[in-house]
């Protein structure tokens, strides 16, 4: 990665801040990985899948989302530039093959898996571009504005869709019919990802880096180094400057570069940290939440229209991405404000109730229309807040150095579990769905896998109440 020692402070803090805000254009653009549901139908119209393909589209979306540790290794490995640049050809490649197929519309009626691959394909893609805007704004801000960091980039990622939705509804599919409307949306995709990589590569840089390896050493190799200058011992223990030892006088810029969570905990090797039980309750939790969310969000046009609700999409699209942007942003100032009195763990801890109770309150009242915006409403504050929240964690219990990697297993973890999710709530769809028929109608076609939900939501709170015991957290700080 490359560093910039010869920067002045105000130069220096005017090209973070530039950074960040490149890195809330590139979160708003992946934001659209989520508004597969807006048209959804018009794919099924133009191509006649059963419920069941149309499920394996959105999971193979979600799973080229979750091979996040690949972008997340190569961003350790190389940094932004490279990793956007490859996030540049496989994003507007894909989405051009997506924009394709609409020319082929008889040959792929009979190839749908062909057409996932695209989707999965476009998911791996936009994860280059959000390693890079999550990754590197997160090592250029103090630990102690983390969350408000995480939250202000989710912020954007998370309500894109509802932008994109109007932009669907309003200027394209009015203008076109369900075929060519899809066809012309992948194409503006292209486009943006186009742009957004371009501007990734050519401003986001690791700045802080610099500043790390300056003041952020080992406390026992202070405290030597210390002894030998009190001594009159000008050597200094390896790789420790005198120079180098932050004095009580210390500017503020130096105690900022100099993160609590950097001291108190090691990196470890991908062998140290597969074999971490925190690291398994920590991503168990974060996929049965997610994967809640995921199904949901997916299939939100499906239990409308299954429940002669599907007059009200335009209204329930635009719940989620906007209660979950709101909430990120003020998630992540709450956090770092009272982060001495209660714990994130604890704040992730209320977003797996909240998709117990969207998954109970569709599965037995979905028909109803204040029901389905209640739990739609409940899916965008869980939403915001465990995405918000759990890269932030996952940095402070294992550090920020491998976050890439440790955040890309768990979103793959967390896309395998949501397509399983996925196919199972399709299957269960297409089950009580007449033959002769595209679509099934009835509270009864999607309560099923809506039951599903509820026990991936139930799993997500043990997983959560097991790692706060495990770990002794405690409800609230003293």
């Amino acid at each position: 990665m490359m560093c910039f020692k010869n920067l002045t402070g105000t130069r220096l803090r005017v090209m973070v801040w530039v950074g960040f805000v490149v890195g809330c254009v590139a979160k708003f653009i992946t934001g659209s990985l989520f508004v597969y549901n807006v048209y959804q139908d018009d794919i099924k119209q133009a191509f006649n899948y059963t419920q069941r393909e149309m499920e394996i589209q959105p999971s193979l979306l979600n799973l080229g989302l979750g091979v996040g540790f690949l972008p997340g290794m190569i961003y350790d490995k190389f940094g932004p530039t490279v990793t956007s640049l490859v996030g540049l050809v496989v994003s507007v490649g894909s989405y051009m093959l997506l924009w394709s197929t609409i020319r082929f519309i008889d040959f792929y009626k009979t190839a749908g898996g062909l057409m996932a691959v695209y989707f999965m394909i476009c998911g791996l893609g936009s994860v280059f571009t959000y390693m890079v805007a999550l990754n590197t704004n997160v090592i250029n801000f103090s630990d102690k504005h983390r969350g408000k960091i995480v939250g202000g980039l989710n912020c954007f990622f998370a309500g894109s869709p509802s932008v994109f939705s109007v932009v669907y509804y309003q200027l394209i599919q009015k203008a076109e019919d369900h075929a060519d409307s899809f066809a012309t949306f992948m194409a503006f995709f292209a486009i943006l990802f186009a742009f957004v990589d371009i501007i990734c590569a050519l401003f986001l840089r690791v700045y802080k880096k610099a500043e790390e390896e300056v003041y952020v050493v080992d406390p026992a190799q202070i405290e030597a180094a210390v002894e030998s200058k009190d001594n009159g011992n000008l050597n200094s223990p390896p790789h420790v400057q005198l120079h180098d030892i932050p004095s009580p006088e210390s500017s503020n810029v130096e105690k900022c570069c100099a993160p609590k969570s950097s001291l108190t905990v090691e990196p470890k090797s991908l062998r140290e940290i597969i074999s971490d039980v925190d690291f398994y309750l920590l991503i168990g939790m974060f996929s049965c939440a997610s994967s809640v969310g995921l199904v949901y969000l997916n299939n939100l046009t499906v239990i409308s229209k299954s429940v002669h609700l599907e007059d009200k999409d335009q209204n329930l699209v635009l719940i989620i991405p906007i209660t979950n942007g709101i909430i990120s942003v003020t998630i992540g100032f709450a956090s770092d404000f009272f982060q001495e009195k209660i714990q994130r763990m604890v704040i992730i801890m209320l977003s797996c109730f909240l998709y117990v109770g969207l998954s109970v309150l569709v599965m037995l009242l979905g028909d109803s229309y204040i029901a389905l915006c209640v739990a739609t409403f409940f899916c965008g504050l869980g939403t915001g807040i465990i995405w918000s929240l759990s890269p932030t964690v996952m940095s402070e219990m294992f550090h920020i150095s491998n976050l890439g990697r440790n955040w890309g297993i768990a979103l793959l973890f967390a896309a395998l579990l949501g397509m399983a999710g996925q196919y199972s709530f399709g299957a269960i769809y297409d089950e009580n769905k007449p033959e002769s028929e595209l679509f099934c109608y009835g509270l009864h076609c999607i309560s099923g896998g809506m039951g599903i939900c509820v026990g991936l939501a139930v799993m997500s709170v043990v997983f959560g109440i097991a790692l706060m015991l495990h770990r002794g957290i405690k409800i609230c700080r003293h």
